[in-house]
């Protein structure tokens, strides 16, 4: 199933009539959750949770997203609605930290542990997350700065063939973002009018500013994450999008292309 993005593709609020009554399992899609780590390669006791942690990412990505979008909207509206895209803000920052959690889950593995299965998970890496750069450029990366074709490797000839191209997800979400503006451009249009200069948009500036962090931080967490739980193997063994480099090596290519998009946020 095709990555859905954006306003207009995300659920609209109207309730399907049911003719039994709703449930909070139905609701929640309890079943579907006790299935989502049914895809697990080995029987180790690890793998579910290895799983269940990386699930755990995209499913608050895929929030982030959506709040993100409006946020923009709301800021690119007449008027604009800054004291209700900063309350969104704040919820973005708390849905980005709960993602962040689950590196301090993945801690916990010993390399041990995790070398028992990750033979098994083939060219699979969470360098394919196209979540995180549908975050990036709705935030302000532009189109010619993605940098996934430098991790040369299987896995992410599989990302691009997925995602990649004139017509893939991402192409389609820059040229979205090219008409209907990216965190970076609403901000600087409400920094732009005096008019708005006051407590809201102060704590739109904090708020932002944090979630900057945040974004800039991720892939540092990765790579820490990674390199405790490997040990040795994290410099010594290849990575998993089967190139030939070390997993610190391809770590760091995303490390490289990761910047602030709001430095002068942090500057002030």
């Amino acid at each position: 199933m095709a990555m859905k993005y954006g306003r207009g593709i995300l659920p609209d609020h109207t309730f399907k009539i049911m003719t039994d009554r709703l449930t909070y399992w139905h609701y929640i899609k309890l079943d579907a959750i006790h299935d989502l780590q049914s895809n697990a390669q080995t029987d180790c006791f690890d793998e579910p949770m290895f799983i269940a942690v990386h699930q755990h990412f995209e499913l608050w990505f895929a929030q982030v997203i959506r709040n993100l979008d409006e946020t923009i909207r709301r800021l690119m509206g007449t008027p604009p609605e800054v004291a209700s895209a900063a309350a969104l803000m704040d919820r973005v920052n708390r849905e980005f930290h709960l993602a962040t959690q689950g590196f301090d889950v993945m801690k916990t593995l010993s390399r041990e542990q995790f070398m028992a299965f990750r033979g098994a998970l083939g060219v699979t890496s969470g360098l394919q997350s196209a979540h995180l750069t549908v975050i990036e450029l709705l935030v302000g990366r532009r189109a010619d700065e993605m940098y996934h074709a430098e991790i040369a490797g299987p896995g992410m000839v599989d990302f691009q063939e997925k995602y990649g191209g004139e017509n893939g997800l991402l192409a389609t979400v820059a040229r979205d973002r090219a008409s209907r503006g990216t965190l970076r451009v609403a901000y600087d249009r409400i920094a732009a009018d005096s008019n708005l200069a006051g407590p809201d948009f102060e704590m739109l500036k904090r708020q932002i500013a944090n979630f900057d962090d945040q974004l800039f931080s991720w892939r540092k967490h990765h790579y820490e994450m990674a390199a405790k739980v490997l040990e040795k193997d994290f410099t010594d063994s290849s990575g998993t999008v089967g190139n030939e480099h070390s997993c610190r090596d391809n770590l760091k290519v995303g490390i490289t292309h990761t910047h602030r998009y709001f430095e002068e946020l942090h500057e002030a």
